[in-house]
């Protein structure tokens, strides 16, 4: 093995343990973070999973950069894949945007499954229990037992008052 190509392996496993490590702290972080605010399990791990991803996608370019792989064969193909997703995300920008809302919710908000609580919205104002909360919607149970899906992008947005807090 020459030395180019042992100093690249070095690096490159350096770069897995770093990710490893990483994600371990951030694993840690925001479990500490999500039983310290009393949140169910399920939510902790979607937030996990957010960021597994996220250094998951740093890894790989580190290490195509470690490698001094053609990038530009992978920007075509990868300028083409983000074209087509661009357009599906375009075609429904909201997935996205209740994606941020939700890891940005799991951070900041300050109620809780089992509240309850009213989301003004003019006359659209629901009233009622939170019953689930995940990266995309909050899941309110009203009186009548009705359960209404409220997207998180419009509830970072819109006031929401604590009516009652969950023991």
């Amino acid at each position: 093995m020459n030395h180019e190509v042992l100093v690249k392996t070095i690096i490159t496993a350096s770069s897995i343990v770093t990710y490893f490590v990483a994600l371990a702290v951030v694993n840690s972080v925001v479990s500490r973070f999500g039983a310290k605010r009393k949140f169910l399990e399920k939510r902790v791990i979607y937030i996990k999973k957010t960021f597994a991803l996220l250094l998951f996608s740093i890894l790989f370019l580190a290490v195509i950069l470690i490698w001094g792989i053609d990038i530009k064969g992978i920007l075509i193909f990868a300028s083409s894949f983000f074209a087509i997703v661009g357009i599906a995300f375009f075609a429904s920008w909201s997935v996205l945007s209740n994606i941020t809302s939700g890891v940005i919710i799991f951070f900041s908000f300050t109620h809780k499954i089992g509240d309850q609580i009213r989301i003004i919205d003019g006359e659209n104002t629901i009233t009622g229990e939170i019953v689930d909360m995940t990266l995309f919607y909050i899941q309110v149970k009203d009186a009548d037992h009705y359960v209404t899906t409220y997207p998180n992008n419009l509830a970072i947005q819109k006031p929401i008052t604590l009516l009652k807090k969950h023991s």
